[in-house]
């Protein structure tokens, strides 16, 4: 059983449309990152819709980082999250007043199976469910992380966007001694759609494909990332790290996270003790690899939607 932790944002909805057909989702929660929680609730919803599967439920989780004012990437993601394709207004939801963190933290404490997290966004929820209900790490088989980076960052020149947001509650879930595995910006950058694979979604003809196209089409143009050999798509990573760990190369790291107001807040680096925490690492990938099984997950989107 897997759940999913995003802050959706146009990467996050690929990787979920991707989750979707990969593993058995049991729930999505969101969380301030890409936009406020209250757009990532909505636009978690909206794609769930899209994909025929609003019988997953959605769970709204913090609307800002533990201790920094939030930081939001509307130069990235648009003023909805989700710029550039619109969406058909969506009743109520069931869940609008349950918290994703009370719920995670009952869920996982009374959890009779084992749980995969894989998580998208800033780790705010999940550091405030370890936090408040520590004996909820029972229930997590693994902690599938997108953030970081052992290289250069995306919102500065040290430090990738997730970690940045919520540098604390980073570093916090690094040091938890859970079974995770992070996937940052080294391999990230690596899987990039090109204006030609935008171009396949538009000629499915099926909505999903319609979406997927104005979406991608608009991060394109936004993503600081993208370049003419085209854009990343961070979040898919992490579905795909938990999916084929052998397309990537990994290596354990003792990392520390930069938690200080300076420039340097949210680098993830080697610690220089080897005192830091240890966890799985994504250093490298076989990216021709990866597309082929990227390609074939969506292939039931062709007439979907």
């Amino acid at each position: 059983m897997v759940y999913l932790d995003m802050d959706p944002g146009h990467d996050d909805a690929l990787a979920l449309l991707v989750a979707l057909k990969t593993f058995p989702v049991a729930a999505v929660t969101t969380v301030a990152g890409n936009q406020t929680v209250d757009k990532t609730f909505l636009n978690a919803r909206r794609i769930l819709h899209l994909a025929g599967r609003q019988e997953i439920p959605v769970y709204r989780g913090a609307d800002a980082p533990l201790f920094y004012p939030l930081v939001v990437a509307d130069n990235v993601h648009g003023d909805s999250g989700l710029d550039g394709y619109t969406f058909p207004p969506l009743p109520e939801a069931d869940t609008a007043g349950i918290s994703a963190i009370s719920w995670l933290g009952r869920t996982l404490t009374e959890a009779e199976e084992p749980i995969d997290w894989i998580a998208t966004g800033p780790l705010t929820n999940v550091a405030r469910v370890l936090l408040g209900h520590p004996e909820a790490r029972r229930a997590i088989r693994s902690l599938t992380v997108m953030g970081g980076s052992l290289g250069t960052g995306n919102i500065t020149p040290e430090a990738e966007f997730n970690f940045y947001v919520d540098p604390d509650a980073a570093q916090w879930v690094l040091a938890a001694g859970l079974p995770l595995t992070m996937v940052g910006l080294d391999v990230t950058r690596k899987a990039r759609l090109t204006r030609e694979d935008v171009g396949r979604f538009i000629s499915w003809g099926s909505p999903v494909g319609d979406a997927l196209y104005h979406l991608l089409t608009f991060y394109g143009r936004h993503e600081p990332q993208a370049s003419d050999v085209g854009m990343p798509i961070h979040d898919v990573l992490a579905v795909a790290a938990l999916a084929i760990p052998e397309v990537f190369r990994w290596e354990w790291l003792s990392l520390r996270v930069f938690r200080e107001d300076s420039p340097l807040r949210g680098a993830s680096r080697p610690s220089s003790d080897g005192k830091g925490p240890v966890v799985r690492v994504a250093i490298d990938i076989d990216t021709p690899r990866f597309f082929e099984w990227f390609w074939a997950q969506l292939q039931d989107y062709r007439t979907i939607g």
